[in-house]
């Protein structure tokens, strides 16, 4: 799943609470003996507006655009460490086919759906945050149903890109 464990302070008989604060800007869950935020992916898979081929691309876009921007692998909790070391020539060519990929993407999905990923999976922004960008004249209840629509459409677009890529591969 795409819920983003964040750094909380506060110790109390050995758990772990959020700021005040945090509580006002996040959603928050308890999972276990965690709180984690969840982000509009892990929302719309709880509405059951997408599925697991959608949350597995938005999982997937996210890990290579990190790595194509940024430079960092941000590893699954649950990967196995059975990765072949390389040096820095292998890691710039890996990089690089991240960044193909998702100027790939960027180029079948087009520019608008590509801002609406980036919005949505790399800047974390709300439905709310979303929609006040893109529809500031429209009430919020009915810009933030109109983004969450076409966040949906944009993932499942986006999980059909990695299965044709797949396939294409073979």
């Amino acid at each position: 799943m795409l819920i983003m464990e964040r750094n909380m302070v506060g110790v109390d008989a050995g758990s772990v609470y959020p700021t005040a604060e945090r509580f006002q800007h996040s959603e928050l869950r308890r999972i276990g003996d965690a709180y984690r935020v969840v982000n509009t992916v892990q929302a719309m898979y709880d509405a059951q507006d997408i599925g697991d081929d959608e949350v597995a691309a938005a999982d997937r876009w996210y890990r290579e655009f990190l790595f194509a921007t940024v430079g960092v692998v941000e590893q699954r909790p649950n990967a196995v460490a059975s990765h072949e070391k390389g040096d820095v020539h292998t890691w710039m060519l890996g990089r690089g086919k991240c960044s193909v990929r998702i100027n790939d993407v960027r180029h079948a999905m087009g520019l608008c759906a590509h801002v609406r990923l980036e919005m949505m999976l790399a800047r974390e922004m709300s439905f709310s945050a979303m929609a006040r960008q893109f529809y500031p004249g429209l009430s919020e209840a009915r810009a933030r149903m109109k983004i969450s629509a076409q966040c949906a459409l944009i993932l499942e677009q986006l999980a059909s890109f990695y299965e044709n890529d797949r396939i294409n591969k073979k």
